[in-house]
């Protein structure tokens, strides 16, 4: 009998078959998808004979975007979708963001790639060596951590800025304005690649260009926090058996120190007692989120069931 014909794939197909395997849902409510401008640099990295930087370089999105996920679950938010870009994730904030929070969690991508710059770059002094197979890896964690502190939106720059402006004026005129500067960055990028084919062509311009139009023009609403601790975070993470787990605290903590020590794969409650350490009662995390959202974050937990109790 004879033996079938295995047709061998191209390194294109190669590589955009093992770049589509991310787009399948993982646990836990999130999904994953790629960008089209990500295949289209794909390809053009393959056909220029640059698989190996376009591998350094979506290693790097990737620690980057597994930066904020981590940081933000840390401070009790998940996301519902990463759509993964060639020079980060393109996320669009939801509104139960506090700016605080989204500064920290804006930060997260770009300090991640930073440290791992810094780390290899300090790996040449000591194993010279190394520089052969890990200044590309580098660069990549430079540049994307770099470009993406650039204060234009969605890049993380931008979030951060949208963040401290939303502290001064409302949220939607704040993003109505970082809209309209991405807009006319894109536009800058996209001159400039035309411009470049006087002298010489450079694709980054225009990846770049359309990106920052894209989304600022056709935001994907799909890619939002949720916080874990409201209601509708509480039901997903119940939609699995959570650990129980009980703190001691007392009366005069503030809401801002209880709020610190909820764990995203628990479900948390707290016995609150009195300067004399007398029992005075047990709020889970649900009430707990109520209450910060009635009398704020700064007000001593006890001092919040008072009124609580008074209210009702």
């Amino acid at each position: 009998m004879k033996g079938k014909r295995v047709r061998k794939k191209s390194g294109v197909k190669a590589l955009l078959d093992s770049v589509k395997k991310a787009n399948a849902a993982p646990p836990d409510g999130v999904s994953v998808s790629i960008s089209p401008i990500t295949f289209v640099m794909a390809v053009f990295f393959v056909a220029f004979g640059m698989a190996y930087e376009f591998v350094c370089s979506l290693t790097a999105v990737i620690l980057h975007e597994f930066a904020h996920a981590r940081v933000a679950k840390k401070l009790g938010y998940a996301l519902n979708n990463i759509k993964i870009m060639p020079y980060g994730a393109a996320l669009n904030g939801s509104a139960e963001l506090t700016p605080k929070h989204e500064i920290l969690i804006a930060m997260a991508g770009p300090a991640v790639n930073c440290i791992f710059g810094l780390i290899f770059a300090a790996m040449w002094w000591l194993i010279p060596v190394s520089y052969a197979f890990t200044h590309v890896f580098c660069l990549c964690n430079i540049y994307i951590g770099v470009f993406n502190l650039i204060p234009v939106y969605p890049l993380d720059g931008g979030r951060i800025l949208l963040a401290l402006l939303s502290m001064r004026v409302k949220r939607k005129k704040a993003y109505t304005a970082m809209r309209v500067v991405s807009v006319v960055f894109g536009a800058v990028m996209i001159a400039l690649f035309i411009l470049s084919a006087v002298y010489a062509l450079n694709p980054c311009f225009l990846a770049v260009g359309l990106f920052m139009v894209c989304s600022a023009l056709i935001p994907d609403r799909r890619s939002q926090y949720y916080a874990l601790f409201a209601l509708n975070g509480r039901k997903k993470r119940m939609s699995k058996p959570l650990e129980t787990k009980i703190f001691a605290v007392s009366d005069r903590a503030t809401v801002t120190e209880l709020i610190r020590s909820l764990d995203p794969d628990k479900y948390c409650s707290f016995d609150i007692y009195d300067e004399d350490l007398a029992f005075v009662t047990r709020i889970n995390e649900g009430e707990l989120t109520e209450i910060a959202g009635s009398y704020g974050y700064g007000c001593p937990i006890g001092e919040a069931i008072a009124q609580k109790k008074q209210k009702y």
